[in-house]
């Protein structure tokens, strides 16, 4: 039986590996291992994840200090290489966007093995943002391409995938929507207020440039005296706050695990966020979402009328805001499958391996 190993480090790629780790390893396709880059290390951030969701433990798991991003890549790739090399699986696995998703597809094209990349085909055409180098690049390097939307595999088709560059892509749904239906919410979470905005802040353009960190606190600020605003917060968006000397008044909660993150969501009277899990996790809740990119991730949701979106500055927020209560949402079309991208994607292993 061939080797499957999975490469992870942040919180959307546990929860994607949890859906699919358990469908391989109901069907046997293969053995499988984890490697966790260690991206996200904390027991908040990432231990909370494995035991939520049921996860066995990391088979490995990297000791890298992840203060400098090109640091973290040059190292993990380096590890990644070694580990790789030695093993030889029949397929790796890589998620999303992150530089755990980068190093691991440099590592793995340095030792030859077959790439799977899963949620291809993302694009928001702006390389300033680390994440849209990561999508290229994994998606240059990768044998395999499993798309979430229709719109992600047109996008690969349109770049040529599937002719002279590789193999055609697959579109097989989505892996979070495929964890939100099957994974049950925290009934005994409840936040103290009945009607609220749930809001996550974490992407690096807004918390690394403090013109922007800044808008968007006070933008909160603002809509806190409106309605309640909470937000779990990442620690380091918490850190980057402090240094900026930014006066906070909406409400902190410490990050929530899955289910209970799934409790906030559905419990919310509006979503607002710069995460592209965050997003999508509004459109499978049906909840009006305010997504803080001038280009999102997922323009598919916003293309929709599910939600709206606008850059980061105060005003924008505020106005775009207004116009989300006033708005009528739409979440008629099924943009990310049916909740069956794990089992999309066990049947091609199933054929590949």
């Amino acid at each position: 039986m061939k080797q499957i190993i999975h490469i992870v480090g942040n919180r959307p790629q546990f929860i994607k590996l949890a859906v699919l780790y358990k469908a391989i390893e109901a069907r046997k396709i293969a053995r499988q291992q984890i490697l966790h880059t260690g991206q996200h290390h904390s027991q908040e951030m990432s231990g909370i994840f494995f035991d939520d969701l049921a996860l066995p433990a990391p088979h490995i798991q990297l000791q890298i200090e992840n203060t400098d991003p090109d640091q973290f890549i040059a190292h993990t790739t380096r590890q990644l290489q070694h580990y790789l090399a030695a093993e030889q699986p029949g397929a790796v696995m890589i998620y999303g966007d992150t530089n755990t998703t980068y190093a691991a597809a440099m590592a793995a094209a340095r030792t030859g093995q077959s790439l799977h990349h899963f949620e291809a085909g993302v694009r928001t055409g702006d390389l300033k943002a680390p994440e849209e180098i990561n999508r290229l690049l994994a998606d240059r390097l990768s044998s395999v391409h499993y798309c979430c939307t229709l719109h992600n595999l047109q996008t690969l088709k349109a770049e040529g995938y599937g002719t002279a560059i590789t193999a055609t892509p697959f579109f097989t749904g989505d892996l979070m929507l495929d964890a939100y239906l099957k994974i049950p919410e925290d009934a005994s979470f409840k936040p103290e207020t009945t009607s609220y905005v749930a809001c996550t802040i974490h992407r690096a353009e807004h918390i690394l440039v403090k013109k922007n960190l800044e808008a968007i606190i006070d933008a909160l600020n603002d809509l806190h005296r409106q309605i309640p605003v909470i937000v779990p917060l990442h620690p380091h968006t918490q850190k980057k706050i402090t240094e900026a000397g930014l006066t906070v008044s909406f409400r902190i909660i410490p990050p929530l695990g899955y289910p209970q993150m799934k409790a906030f969501i559905k419990q919310a009277a509006f979503i607002i966020t710069d995460s592209g899990g965050v997003s999508r996790e509004a459109y499978f809740a049906e909840k009006p979402s305010l997504v803080v990119m001038a280009r999102p991730v997922w323009p598919e949701i916003i293309r929709s009328g599910a939600g709206l979106a606008c850059a980061p500055h105060r005003d924008a927020i505020l106005n775009t805001f207004i116009q989300l209560a006033q708005h009528t949402p739409n979440y008629k079309a099924a943009l990310f499958g049916y909740g069956n991208a794990a089992q999309n994607i066990c049947d091609h292993l199933s054929d590949s391996l």
